[in-house]
């Protein structure tokens, strides 16, 4: 049987919620779609877990990779016609890829991100403008909201967007290599980004698709990364060093301005 949706996790030290994962996918996707999990280098149980499940392909890493380059080891492995990048942080709570791959098709997408609701019920901030200077100072300076930061969409139908978070996006496996997948210059932080741009430079449409929605614990990976200076690593990679210093010269005001109001 061909298959229709790779879905592919990235997990590192995920033991608290690999196994609700696993469980909440196998019981939500169809026989013509498959889940690959590579495991990067986790020092708890994660691996031990995943193994207990069947019906999963577990690749493991002899080292941790980072984001980028574990998901385009995964993608390596997948079969499918669509890649469905999904965190082992999160929960599929209903069957989902359907609705998705048919307004994929139907709009002849891009890449397409789901609604993503955290534990407490709240749709999390998921969407955003491709980020630049210009839309960092009308946020930060200006104060005109949803420029420059993550944010939820006021709608409940499908919109084009700059950019979805990486926790869960639907792209075809033909696009994803045609762009050459993810940047594996970014570890953490700002792939998602780059690979909305890359899209977007190939003349196609990313889109938020509220309809539908993963259920997004975070912080499901217990890590001793120091994830700011992979933050601000990644910045200067996606902005380059004159751009990325001219944003952390406006993110220093904004921090600046804010701390003056509250006295």
């Amino acid at each position: 049987m061909p298959i229709r949706v790779s879905i592919i996790s990235v997990s590192f030290n995920n033991g608290s919620s690999i196994e609700n994962f696993i469980s909440s996918v196998q019981k939500n996707i169809s026989p013509k779609d498959e889940l690959i999990i590579v495991d990067n280098h986790s020092n708890d149980d994660t691996a031990l877990k995943i193994k207990n499940f069947k019906n999963v392909k577990l690749i493991l890493s002899d080292k941790n990779l980072g984001f980028s380059k574990g998901n385009n080891l995964g993608v390596k492995s997948a079969r499918g016609q669509y890649l469905f990048f999904l965190n082992p942080d999160t929960q599929m709570e209903k069957p989902i890829l359907d609705e998705l791959v048919s307004f994929y098709e139907d709009k002849d997408a891009g890449l397409v991100g789901p609604k993503l609701i955290e534990s407490s019920g709240t749709i999390q901030a998921s969407v955003r403008n491709l980020p630049t200077i210009w839309e960092a100072f009308r946020e930060y300076i200006l104060g005109i909201k949803h420029k420059f930061g993550q944010y939820v969409p006021a709608v409940n139908h499908p919109i084009e967007v700059g950019a979805v978070y990486g926790a869960a996006m639907l792209v075809s496996k033909k696009l994803f290599e045609e762009i050459k997948g993810f940047d594996e210059r970014y570890f953490l932080y700002y792939e998602d980004i780059d690979l909305c741009r890359k899209i977007k430079r190939a003349g196609k449409h990313v889109y938020y698709f509220p309809g539908v929605y993963i259920k997004h614990l975070v912080g499901g990976s217990k890590s001793s990364l120091d994830r700011a200076l992979l933050n601000r690593k990644s910045l200067y990679i996606y902005h380059g060093f004159i751009e990325g210093s001219i944003l952390n010269l406006i993110f220093l005001i904004a921090r600046l301005r804010r701390k003056l109001t509250l006295g």
